[in-house]
């Protein structure tokens, strides 16, 4: 699984072969294929890999909010977690190629995407009961739109050292958007 991670994230999934990951595993084809039945299985593992540690670090991040605002922060503070720990996880999540084959009639690979979003949700929806849960998906993609687009350019802009800095003044700001969007002062 790490081989497969690090070559996917080196290459992209499309470019990356089965070769490509049995030849950096050092193992060959058939070992592969006792584990997996082809490429999209092994992406599947690792995204669900990913989402569970993703998930794991938003909700020690967000620990026992006392209001909606503490849970924003906490979600953009346990993205910026995950990213600064989990880069390869965190570029497999969030590849453009990845996510545009996710449309509305996603199946298996789709799903750990979805639980990401309720994960998200859940942990939202005690501090806005009353919110129509379309809204609350809504701010659920926000936050993972601002978080992943922002850390995208990172990469390529900033030292690591440097984004906690960077990001603090959007953070607020986003914040305060999303609290204005659920209707919150």
């Amino acid at each position: 699984m790490d081989a497969g991670l690090s070559t996917f994230t080196e290459y992209g999934v499309d470019a990356s072969t089965i070769e490509m990951i049995t030849e950096r595993a050092d193992l060959g084809k058939g070992t592969f294929y006792r584990y997996f039945s082809d490429k999209e299985t092994l992406l599947l593992a690792l995204i669900e890999q990913a989402v569970d540690g993703l998930l794991a670090a938003i909700k020690k991040a967000v620990g026992a909010p006392k209001s909606l605002e503490e849970v924003l922060h906490g979600l953009v503070r346990g993205h910026m977690d995950f990213f600064l720990n989990n880069r390869e996880g965190y570029v497999l999540l969030f590849q453009g190629r990845v996510l545009l084959k996710l449309d509305r009639e996603v199946g298996e690979i789709g799903e750990p995407y979805h639980r990401y979003l309720a994960g998200l949700e859940a942990l939202v929806r005690p501090f806005a009961p009353a919110v129509d849960p379309v809204k609350v998906r809504r701010l659920a993609c926000a936050v993972a739109g601002f978080v992943s687009g922002f850390l995208s350019f990172a990469m390529i802009a900033m030292e690591p050292d440097s984004l906690e800095r960077n990001i603090e003044p959007m953070r607020k700001a986003f914040v305060d958007g999303m609290m204005a969007f659920m209707g919150r002062p």
